[in-house]
């Protein structure tokens, strides 16, 4: 193979990476790596480290991190509407 075909091919299989940087989490038996999987390829990522990782990796992270907030809101939709409830019934 040509050396600017092997370095054209090296380039297309070439993923953009990204940099994220996972927040550390509080209390001493707290584990400080995630893990993902992504297309039967694995990553552990140290949290509190800044670190390259592959785009589809990086959009695993971001739709996890909205499942998580849209878990809250539900959560704390549904702690309302019981207080409420037990308001208007007077309990």
């Amino acid at each position: 193979m040509a050396e600017t075909t092997k370095k054209a091919v090296d380039n297309a299989t070439k993923k953009r990476r990204v940099e994220v940087r996972l927040p550390r989490l509080s209390g001493q038996n707290a584990n400080q790596e995630e893990f993902f999987s992504v297309n039967g390829k694995n990553y552990i990522i140290k949290r509190g480290e800044t670190v390259e990782i592959p785009e589809e990796v990086a959009e695993v992270i971001r739709n996890a991190e909205k499942a998580e907030e849209y878990a809250m809101k539900y959560v704390d939709g549904l702690e309302k509407a019981k207080k409420d409830k037990e308001k208007e019934l007077g309990l």
